[in-house]
This record gives C-alpha cells, structure tokens and sequence, in this order.
C-alpha cells in the first residue's frame, strides 16, 4: 500500500503543472462533496422529518386543548350542579376525611369548588356539624353524583360521650370592655369564633359603650344576645376615647362609627372654630344628625386648642 501511494507521488510530479492543477481542483471538489454530504442531512433535516415533527406539535396542541376544554366544561357543570357519576369521577379525587375536621386547602384539593369550599366552612361557623355521611348532601351546591363519589370516603369521628350526667350551666355577670375571648366562651358559653369576633370588634370600636353594641358584631344573632343580655354589662370608664381637637384625619377616619364624609365635617367644622368647645357646638357647627352624634360622642373627647 505504501509503494502504492509512493509510486502515485511519483507519478503526479512527472506530469505538467496544469495537468497537476487539474488533479488537485478535482481532489478538492471530491473533498467538498463528502463534506457537503455529511454535513446537509445534520443542518437541514430533510423534509419529511420536518413534516413529521410538525405533526406531532399539532397532535401535542390538540391534546393539550382539549384536555383544557373537558377541564372547563367539568368546572361549568360542577357550578350549574349537573355533573353525571361519571364526569364526577374524573373531577374529584378524593381520599379518607371527616369534613367536620377538613381545611379548606384539603377540600380543594380534593376538587371541590372555592364556593363550595365556603358554603361547607359556613356552614360549620355558624355551628353546624357533620353527624352521619348524609349531613354532607345539606350542603347547597353539591351534586348528588359528587356526593356518590366522596361517601365510601367520608370518616366522621364519634362525638366524646359523657360519662355522667352534665350539669346544667348557668351564665355568669361578665364586664364586656375587659374580658377575653377565654372569659367570653366560659361566662357566656359563646362559641369560641364568636367571642373572638366580639373582642375584634370592640378593639376597632375603642370598647362597648352599652351590651346592645353585641349585636353589631357579625355573627352575633338575635337569639344569641337574648340569652346574654341579662348577664353582661359594660364598664365606660375603660372606652378608649380619641381626642376630638387634636386627632389626624385618619386617626377619626379609623373609627368605625365615623366614616368618611363625617371625618370631613369634624375637620372642616374644627379648623373652622379653631377648636371645639363643646359637642353642642360640634352639632351646630357640623350639622350631624343626633342618632350619630350621640353614639360618636362616647369615643370623643374635647380638650381646647392652646392659643
């Protein structure tokens, strides 16, 4: 092999300069070919690989969107309440629970509604209870065909049984403007979310200047305050009062019983006399009615602007 290619360079010198050119033009031709060949099928895929490619996108977009489409109608049918068995499978995913004990992340994820999720949360705020798997066919806005699906899961914890008799609990006086939440439930025998709610409230209010104030607080039924009124009573001397004078606008603003139109007269009427003297003038200067004069007055105080 190697006499071969010896006898080839020989040979190639004996010939004439053009005839020379010529071999190596046509050597370097040859080159580029192979190049080109090895190289044209990475760069440019040939069209069929592209049209095959191009199918696949298409069947992948075709999926994707009509994997979308059923979501959606599922979610619409879910709202309008006319899901089929089957549809209701697809949709829920369920695993053991007791829904007297369920978060409201868990109930999602197990594929119910942000609305249903709500009415059920609802429902056990204002001291409702899952007692049997029925219970939960209550709650407005669940099929029956997601019911079917979620009941061979639903595990409701016993209520704890009393070994003796209870003994009849009776109320005790409760100063409204000091007690805690934990005083609250106790005293009172109020549902924990509820005491919670009053004692929110009447840090917003700066304190319950009468125990009819209860009824403002949300949640708070007429029932409810029936059984309460006669034990509660309110201190005034704890009301936390703003300083009518002195007071930013938003400072008055924050108060629950003053909006914003109110804030605006109590100011203009206050930069108006230089100071307030007395809430008669307050009235006659501001023009409030008397129904809200009378009820902001207890978390007002006049002290005179100094000269």
């Amino acid at each position: 092999m190697r006499n071969r290619f010896t006898h080839w360079i020989r040979d190639f010198f004996t010939l004439h300069k053009s005839e020379q050119r010529g071999i190596l033009f046509l050597l370097f031709l040859l080159v580029i070919l192979i190049l080109f060949n090895w190289a044209y099928p990475r760069i440019y895929p040939s069209r069929k690989e592209n049209s095959d490619r191009f199918d696949r996108e298409v069947e992948s977009f075709v999926r994707a969107r009509k994997k979308l489409e059923d979501s959606l109608k599922l979610v619409h049918l879910q709202k309008t309440g006319n899901l089929s068995p089957e549809q209701a499978k697809r949709l829920l995913h369920p695993f053991p629970f007791d829904p007297n004990r369920l978060r409201d992340t868990q109930w999602l994820q197990m594929g119910l509604s942000a609305k249903q999720v709500k009415t059920i949360r609802h429902y056990l705020e204002k001291g409702g209870r899952f007692r049997r798997k029925e219970d939960l066919k209550k709650i407005h806005g669940l099929s029956g065909a997601e019911y079917a699906v979620l009941e061979p899961y639903i595990r409701i914890s016993p209520a704890q049984k009393k070994m003796h008799p209870a003994k009849k609990m009776s109320r005790q006086k409760t100063e409204i403007n000091s007690a805690d939440s934990t005083q609250l439930v106790k005293n009172l025998m109020l549902p924990p979310w509820l005491a919670e709610r009053i004692v929110k409230y009447r840090r917003l209010l700066g304190g319950f200047y009468s125990p009819r104030q209860l009824l403002e607080v949300y949640g708070m039924k007429k029932t409810i305050y029936v059984s309460v009124q006669n034990h509660v009573f309110a201190d005034t001397s704890r009301l936390r009062r703003i300083d009518l004078n002195h007071a930013s606008f938003k400072q008055l603003l924050h108060h629950p019983y003053i909006n914003y139109e109110t804030t605006k007269k109590l100011v203009r009427g206050r930069d108006k006399t230089h100071g307030f003297n007395s809430f008669k003038q307050v009235k006659e200067v501001t023009g409030l009615a008397d129904s809200l004069l009378n009820k902001i007055r207890h978390y007002l105080y006049i002290r005179p602007l100094k000269n």
